[in-house]
């Protein structure tokens, strides 16, 4: 194993983005020919799954350490061996990013005189939501914010990915065993990947609470907007951000990753849309879209809220201005997209009862 100076530390490898991004990273040369300075270490819950294994064949040398995110101690100890560490995992899980802080600033005190060690951290554009609970909001009302501009304290603490976006900012800003600290923010990501894990999450969550409760729901009447980006579109958007970290011309910054020229997310036509294919296929009884009842909208608190009824849109100019485009999401919008992923969601769902 090459020196703790050159390990690198991944947190949701197989995952969407995580997977994703390492395709993406094999095709851009001078990334790839980086990345492989580094011994990359990966979290996985079973190393002897299908998942892991696959990965082994994505990046040969790959270090396969077991755990799952309320694994602390193990996150630590990796994170304080690590020069860089990518949590692509889950945005909002406190304890791990605590963790993750934590051996970063271990790393920062064992090594003086050396440089900082590297956080790169997945977060969500749900943290602009204005809480405009589903309702209907002006066209010339709507903010369009942009990451050039973006304030974590502009924002309501209670809105999604606000308390551990600022332990990763106080992590970053401190003087005292010092680290750096890079958080991405995301839009809506959409379409099939070429990953390990090829599905969007979106219909996963949204299909499966569909079926589970008999309603094409939505947090209160649905006109809310969100922006959208494809999956290869944040590969290569992790690309660039890497690139930028890697090469020092990103030293604490907060990069969003949408396209603002595309079609947003109305989630009202969201159910609408599923709720008719997955009535087609026999897994909804009732098409018609209805506002989620209390029953369901109460297991999700005021996140929920936050976070499915609100509009929270961002311009992405700072990666933008780097020469990111959002290509394939021009190629292919969200509403193209969703007939494909919503059949094949179906034929997962149904492969999974047989």
């Amino acid at each position: 194993m090459s020196s703790p100076q050159q390990q690198f530390f991944f947190l949701g490898a197989t995952g969407y983005i995580g997977s994703q991004f390492l395709e993406s990273a094999k095709r851009d040369a001078v990334l790839y020919a980086k990345l492989k300075e580094f011994t990359l270490v990966a979290l996985v819950r079973d190393p002897e799954s299908a998942k892991a294994k696959q990965l082994q064949e994505v990046w040969p040398g790959v270090v396969l350490v077991k755990g799952t995110l309320d694994d602390l101690s193990v996150i630590e100890e990796q994170a304080r061996n690590s020069a860089l560490t990518f949590n692509a995992a889950n945005s909002d899980h406190e304890p791990s990013i605590k963790a993750i802080v934590a051996g970063l600033q271990k790393r920062s005190a064992d090594h003086p005189n050396g440089p900082k060690p590297l956080y790169i951290h997945i977060s969500g554009l749900a943290i602009l939501s204005d809480n405009s609970r589903g309702e209907k909001v002006p066209a010339e009302r709507l903010v369009q914010h942009s990451d050039s501009t973006f304030r974590l304290d502009d924002f309501p603490p209670t809105n999604p990915h606000h308390a551990p976006d600022r332990i990763i900012h106080a992590a970053g800003a401190q003087k005292e065993n010092p680290i750096r600290a890079i958080s991405v923010y995301p839009g809506v990501i959409y379409g099939l990947g070429e990953g390990i894990s090829p599905d969007a999450p979106l219909l996963r969550i949204y299909g499966s609470l569909y079926i589970q409760t008999g309603v094409a729901g939505t947090w209160g009447p649905g006109h809310n907007a969100l922006p959208v980006v494809h999956i290869k579109d944040v590969g290569t958007a992790f690309v660039k951000v890497f690139k930028l970290a890697l090469e020092d011309k990103a030293k604490h910054d907060d990069y969003f990753v949408s396209d603002d020229k595309a079609e947003p997310l109305i989630l009202k036509r969201f159910a609408e849309e599923t709720g008719k294919i997955l009535h087609a296929h026999d897994l909804l009884k009732d098409p018609e879209h209805k506002p989620f009842p209390e029953a369901v909208t109460k297991n999700f608190g005021e996140f929920g809220w936050s976070a499915f009824a609100g509009n929270w849109l961002g311009i992405s100019d700072r990666l933008k201005a780097e020469g990111w485009e959002p290509t394939e999401t021009a190629k292919l919008s969200f509403w193209d997209s969703l007939p494909l992923e919503t059949e094949k969601f179906v034929a997962t769902h149904k492969a999974s009862r047989t």
